[in-house]
């Protein structure tokens, strides 16, 4: 079954997206939005540079899993 096969992702919760970020709970929304960069570059470079699919599969769901800690924030104003 294909479902069993992907990992699905956890709800976002705000200590679950201040750890994703790698950041305290109270940061600043400049130092969110510029970690929340940081990041998505840092793992579009990694996903873009390898050959290995699951690795850029990892990579992708990584950034996915970045973009929804961003909507998180930005509902709850934290952005």
């Amino acid at each position: 079954m294909i479902t069993s096969e992907i990992p699905l992702l956890p709800m976002i919760t705000e200590e679950r997206a201040f750890n994703i970020l790698q950041l305290e709970a109270t940061a600043t929304t400049a130092e969110i939005v510029a970690r929340y960069e940081i990041l998505k570059d840092q793992y579009r470079r990694i996903k873009d540079e390898t050959e290995d699919l699951r690795t850029r599969l990892a990579y992708q769901l990584k950034q996915i899993e970045l973009d929804d800690v961003f909507i998180y924030l930005r509902r709850k104003q934290r952005i």
